[in-house]
C-alpha cells in the first residue's frame, strides 16, 4: 500500500527507468506519496502547486509516477483485470485438463507443486525477500498448510465431478462455515444480522441443486468440504496469531508458504490414492509423445494460472476496501460461471439460475453485513 508522504522541498525527481522495475520487485524501491509545491517540484505546468504525486524512492532518489488519484485508479483497474482474467482462464485450463485426465488430485497437486516451486524461484533470485521461519513457526504454520492443501484438493475434484459453474454456487457458501467455525473454535459471537445474511445463500444452494441438470453428488460434497476445509484454514490462521510467527510474513509470501506446506500432505495422499492408476490413466489420455507433451503443458499451464490469479489477487485486496472487495468477488464469481457456461456448453435451468443468483447475491449481503460491523 502506497502511503502519504509530504516532501516540502525538491525531492529529486527522475525519470522512470526500465531498472527501476527491478529495484521494485526486489524491495530497494518503495511506493509513496508526496505533495509537490510548484517550482520546488520541477513538474510539468499541468500539475497544480500542491499536486499530490505518486512515486517509488529510495535514499537516494524518487521516480515520479505522476498524480496519485490517476495512477491508484490505474493499479487497481489492472490488478482486477488481471484477476479476473486470470481466474477465468484457469478455470478454463483446469476444466480441460480434468476432461482430458481422470486422475483429479494429482491435477489438483500438480497445481500446488508449480506454485511452491513458482515461490521458491522468486525466493532464491531474491526477487522477494523470503519468509524467516523458525521450528516453532512452522509448528504453527503446518496445520494451516494441510488445511490449504485439502481445500485445494476437493475444490479441484469437484470441478472435475461437475460443472464449474455448479461448483461456483456451491462454494458461494463459504461464509455459513465461516460463521459455524467462528462460534465453535475461536468462542466468537455472530450477530442476528449476520446469521440473518446466510439465509439467501442456504436457500439460493437449495435452489440450484434442486434441479441442477449437471447436478453430481460428489461435486456437490466435496464443494462443500472444500469450503469447509478453507474456513478451518482462515479461522486457525486467526488463531495462531498468538503463536510463534514467521518473520516478513507478507501476503504474498504468506500465500507461497501455505502452499510448500500443503505439498507436504497432497503428494503423498494423491499417491497413495491415484498411484495404482496412473500410468493407465495417462497412457489413455496421451497415446502419443505428442499427445503427452500437450497435457503436460495443460498441467503445468493450469498451475502458473492459478498462482497467478492467487497473487494478483493479494495485491487486489490490499488496494480497495473491503465492500469494493465484495463487489469485486462476486462479480468474479459471476463471470466464471458465464464464461465456462459458454465454453464447456453447460446446461442450466430456469431454477438453477434462479438459485445460483439468489446464491451469489446472498454472499455479497453477507460481506455487507460483516463489513459494517467492523464500522
Amino acid at each position: 500500500m502506497a502511503t502519504d508522504y509530504a516532501v516540502p522541498v525538491s525531492p529529486g525527481l527522475t525519470p522512470f527507468q526500465r531498472r527501476h522495475f527491478a529495484e521494485y520487485a526486489a524491495g530497494d524501491l518503495w511506493p509513496v506519496r508526496f505533495r509537490c509545491f510548484g517550482d520546488e517540484c520541477d513538474l510539468d505546468d499541468a500539475f497544480d502547486k500542491t499536486t499530490e504525486v505518486y512515486g517509488l524512492m529510495n535514499r537516494d532518489e524518487t521516480v515520479s509516477l505522476g498524480p496519485v488519484a490517476a495512477w491508484d485508479r490505474a493499479r487497481v483497474a489492472v490488478y482486477f483485470a488481471l484477476w479476473y482474467a486470470l481466474s477465468v482462464v484457469y478455470s478454463v485450463k483446469n476444466k480441460q485438463a480434468h476432461i482430458a485426465l481422470a486422475l483429479p488430485n494429482t491435477i489438483a497437486t500438480a497445481q500446488l507443486v508449480v506454485g511452491a516451486a513458482v515461490g521458491a524461484f522468486i525466493w532464491l533470485a531474491r526477487a522477494r525477500k523470503p519468509p524467516q521461519m523458525t521450528v516453532a513457526s512452522f509448528r504453527t504454520l503446518l496445520p494451516i498448510g494441510l488445511f490449504h492443501g485439502i481445500g485445494h484438493l476437493t475444490g479441484v475434484f469437484a470441478t472435475a465431478a461437475g460443472s464449474v459453474s455448479f461448483v461456483q454456487v456451491v462454494k458461494s457458501a463459504g461464509p455459513v462455515w465461516a460463521c459455524l467455525l467462528s462460534g465453535l473454535v475461536l468462542r466468537q459471537a455472530v450477530s442476528r444480522r449476520v446469521w440473518l445474511s446466510l439465509i439467501p445463500i442456504v436457500g439460493g444452494v437449495g435452489l440450484a441443486s434442486a434441479q441442477e441438470l449437471s447436478f453430481v453428488w460428489a461435486a456437490f460434497i466435496a464443494s462443500a468440504v472444500s469450503d469447509l476445509a478453507l474456513a478451518l484454514r482462515n479461522v486457525y490462521s486467526k488463531q495462531s496469531m498468538d503463536q510463534p510467527q514467521a518473520g516478513n510474513m507478507t501476503p504474498e509470501n504468506t500465500f507461497y508458504v501455505f502452499t510448500v506446506l500443503s505439498c507436504l500432505f497432497c503428494v503423498p495422499l494423491t499417491m497413495g490414492l491415484e498411484w495404482g492408476g496412473a500410468a493407465a490413466a495417462w497412457r489413455a489420455a496421451a497415446p502419443s509423445s505428442a499427445a503427452a507433451k500437450a497435457l503436460l503443458l495443460l498441467i503445468v499451464q493450469s498451475g502458473l494460472y492459478f498462482t497467478a490469479y492467487s497473487e494478483v489477487q493479494f495485491r487486489a485486496l490490499d488496494s480497495v476496501s473491503p465492500v469494493t472487495h465484495a463487489v469485486g468477488n462476486t462479480m468474479r464469481r459471476v463471470v466464471i460461471m458465464v464464461v465456462c457456461i459458454l465454453v464447456f456448453g453447460t446446461p442450466v435451468s430456469l431454477l438453477g439460475a434462479v438459485g445460483s443468483a439468489i446464491a451469489i447475491v446472498g454472499s455479497y449481503i453477507y460481506a455487507m453485513a460483516k463489513t459494517q460491523e467492523k464500522l
